[in-house]
C-alpha cells in the first residue's frame, strides 16, 4: 500500500504518484518524479536512498491536491514542458486521431518560455477500446458516493443496458475498486479526452472514477515552435517553426 504522511506532509515517489493522480506501478512515471527530484523541481530530499518528497500545500497548510484534469508535465531533451492550452491544434479536422497541445518550458520568470506542439496519437487506444480489449488501469481520481440513494441510483446507472459491463480491479491509494462497466467519455471538449466509470469496493462504498487519457500514454511527437532564444539578424523576429521566407531570407542568432 502506498502511504501518504498527511501529519508530516510528505511522501515517497510512489505515493507522490498517487498525489497527482498517476499509476504509482508504472516505471515511467515513476523515473520522472524522480528526475523532478534530482534536478531540484521539487522540494524532497534524499534520506538513506530514498526521495522524501513534500507535497505542497497552500498558505493555511492543507495540501494542495493536483487537479485529475490538467495535462501531465513532459520532456524535451533537458527542458521540462508544462501544458498551457489547447489551440492551434495541426490535426484539428483531419480526423486522424491525433491531438495537438499547447506546451511551454519551464524558466525562471526573467526569461521568455518557448513554445511547443505536443502531439498524442490515440489510433491504437481507440482501436483497442473498440474491440473491448483495452485494459484500464489505476484512475487518475476518485468520487465516493456518500449519500445512500445516491449509492443505489449510481450502481443501477451504470449497471444498465446503456454500459457494457466490465469487473475489472484496479487499485487506488491503498483500495482494490471494481469497475462496474466499461469506462467511457466523461466531456467532449474541445482537446480533452476523460473517461469515467462506476466502481465499488469490498466494504460496499460506491464511487465515480476518471481517468484523463492524456496521462496515460507518452506524446507521439514534440514540436518547438516558437524559440525565444533565437532571432533574425535582419527582420529582428523570433525564430518559428513556419517563419515566413518571402519577404526575408532570416538569419538566425542566438539573443545577447
Amino acid at each position: 500500500m502506498v502511504k501518504i504522511s498527511f501529519l508530516q506532509k510528505v511522501t515517497t515517489v510512489r505515493g507522490y504518484a498517487v498525489f497527482l493522480g498517476l499509476d504509482p506501478s508504472d516505471r515511467s512515471v515513476l523515473r520522472k518524479i524522480q528526475r523532478q527530484c534530482e534536478r531540484g523541481d521539487l522540494n524532497a530530499k534524499l534520506d538513506q536512498g530514498a526521495w522524501l518528497i513534500e507535497l505542497p500545500q497552500n498558505d493555511e497548510g492543507a495540501i494542495i491536491m493536483k487537479n485529475w484534469e490538467s495535462l501531465n508535465e513532459v520532456y524535451y531533451g533537458d527542458m521540462t514542458l508544462v501544458h498551457a492550452g489547447y489551440g492551434s491544434d495541426k490535426n484539428f479536422g483531419k480526423n486522424n486521431n491525433k491531438v495537438s497541445q499547447f506546451y511551454v518550458n519551464q524558466v525562471p520568470m526573467s526569461e521568455s518560455s518557448n513554445h511547443f506542439s505536443v502531439t498524442w496519437d490515440f489510433s491504437k487506444f481507440f482501436a483497442s477500446e473498440a474491440a473491448g480489449t483495452f485494459e484500464w488501469t489505476s484512475p487518475h481520481a476518485v468520487s465516493k458516493e456518500t449519500d445512500e440513494d445516491r449509492k443505489i441510483t449510481t450502481v443501477d446507472y451504470f449497471s444498465s443496458a446503456t454500459f457494457v459491463p466490465y469487473g475489472r480491479e484496479v487499485e487506488f491509494n491503498g483500495q482494490t475498486l471494481t469497475i462496474i462497466n466499461r469506462p467511457v467519455k466523461f466531456s467532449s471538449t474541445a482537446g480533452t479526452l476523460r473517461y469515467y466509470a462506476g466502481a465499488t469496493d469490498h466494504e460496499g462504498n460506491v464511487y465515480q472514477i476518471y481517468w484523463n487519457v492524456f496521462n496515460m500514454f507518452e506524446p507521439s511527437e514534440i514540436e518547438m515552435t516558437v524559440d525565444n532564444t533565437r532571432y533574425c539578424k535582419h527582420c529582428l523576429k523570433r525564430w518559428t517553426a513556419n517563419a515566413d521566407t518571402s519577404k526575408c531570407q532570416h538569419e538566425w542568432a542566438p539573443v545577447e
